[in-house]
């Protein structure tokens, strides 16, 4: 396990914040596009809505969850900008590729390795958050970092909608490989701190703790009731978050009858300006609350799920074009606000030496569960619907999706009952090792 024994300043703790955002930010431009990409690479590639999930979901979501694990343990035990710059050249490559692809398993090839870099992102961009603040304002801190999934997300659907009706799908994907690729003299600048540091471990300290295998990491997070409750939780919010997101332009194009880069601004805008106000309005929220109500962060989490139900429902049914725009743009930022309120949860809830593999974890149930299932889940229930004669079959898959969020509060609600005792036996390990 290295770290860099020398302390950090204010200066450099804001600096390595700005670059991860930055990084979190090209990791869902890239991953995003390729919803708003659908319709012409349907038509240029003769697929069906099927295969289009697949893109979407599982070509992308498998590679990401199964090499999240072996990412997350490198995160453990070498320095993390490292790992980040191994990430964000192997995704930013693999982009890059996407556009030479004229075969649909070409493609698939191609987003499969762009999901085997960005799964470095998350893992050690948390990690090193989790040693650059304290837990006190530690939500807020990765809300800002997960503000790169609305910018990006936005970014990524807003110009990939603008530059596909421009020059292609296949340039789009050339022009999205680049910024990562920029990124990575940055990202080498910045100072990695001691793991846990913010909770009073010196790098002498640090550097003492066992190594510990995958396999005895796993086992020790997993025994916690209150992280198996938010894991499952997390793949749930994931399935129906994304299943929506991914579709929305489509759904915007088919339904409606948008230009594709009119639904490409409609739904990037809501994701853009929505994610950033859900990810920090949650996380400030959550915060503040949790100065006085140890649990606050799970409540807020299951009041967001319950709360996102109807406006998810009510972009399906309504016949108004403001309020289909204004409930997408509710239902995101009430989606976007429990990411980061779970990530915190996780880092609060394991010693420092785990949060690589805790977070690669997360990514494990959110994008292998989640990410996976949900787009594919839409595609393939909207063929079915259109193989019998349904009119508009595309929402006979979304309109499934509002009730994971049902199942997301009583997860929420559940662990509540073990969240006191399984925080104070971590914190107590913390300690402890404080001591050594």
């Amino acid at each position: 396990m290295n770290n860099d024994s020398s302390a950090f300043t204010k200066g450099q703790a804001i600096y390595a914040l700005v670059i991860l955002v930055l990084i979190n930010s090209v990791n869902y431009m890239d991953r995003y596009v390729v919803g708003i990409l659908f319709p012409l690479i349907k038509a240029d590639l003769d697929l069906s809505d099927s295969q289009l999930g697949l893109l979407g979901g599982i070509a992308f979501t498998v590679f990401y969850a199964i090499m999240a694990l072996p990412m997350g343990l490198a995160v453990d035990r070498f320095r993390r900008k490292y790992v980040l710059v191994f990430g964000i050249f192997l995704w930013s490559l693999a982009t890059f590729s996407s556009g030479l692809a004229g075969r649909f398993i070409t493609l698939f090839t191609a987003r499969a390795f762009t999901g085997t870099g960005e799964s470095s992102a998350h893992p050690a961009g948390v990690s090193m958050l989790g040693d650059y603040f304290s837990e006190k304002v530690r939500a807020t801190m990765i809300a800002v970092f997960q503000m790169g999934v609305p910018l990006g997300a936005g970014l990524g659907i807003i110009l990939g909608g603008i530059l596909a009706v421009k020059y292609g799908w296949q340039k789009t994907f050339f022009i999205y490989a680049t910024p990562g690729i920029i990124l990575i003299p940055f990202i080498l600048f910045m100072k990695e701190p001691v793991r846990g540091g913010s909770e009073g471990l010196t790098a002498d300290a640090s550097e003492r703790i066992e190594l510990e295998g995958f396999g005895t990491k796993v086992r020790k997070i997993l025994s916690l009731r209150t992280l198996r409750y938010h894991y499952a939780a997390t793949a749930l919010i994931m399935f129906g978050s994304q299943g929506f997101n991914i579709w929305m332009p489509s759904y915007l194009e088919r339904v409606w009858h948008y230009d594709l880069a009119v639904a490409g601004k409609i739904a990037g805008i809501a994701m853009l300006v929505g994610g950033v106000v859900g990810a920090l309005g949650g996380a400030i929220i959550a915060d503040i609350w949790s100065r006085k109500d140890s649990t606050a962060r799970i409540k807020t989490q299951a009041l967001a799920a319950l709360i996102a139900v109807p406006f998810m429902f009510l972009v399906l049914i309504t016949q108004s074009k403001s309020i289909l725009i204004a409930s997408f743009f509710i239902a995101v930022i009430l989606s976007v606000a429990m990411f980061p309120i779970l990530s915190a949860i996780i880092v609060n809830l394991t010693e420092p030496q785990d949060r690589g593999v805790a977070m690669a974890l997360l990514l494990l149930f959110q994008t292998g569960i989640g990410f996976s299932l949900g787009p594919a889940f839409v595609g393939w229930t909207s063929d079915i619907f259109n193989h019998f004669g349904f009119e508009n079959s595309l929402i006979y898959g979304l309109v499934v999706l509002p009730l994971s969020y049902i199942v997301v509060a009583v997860m929420g609600i559940l662990a509540l009952r073990h969240f006191r005792s399984d925080y104070e036996m971590v914190q107590k390990k913390i300690a402890d090792l404080a001591k050594k």
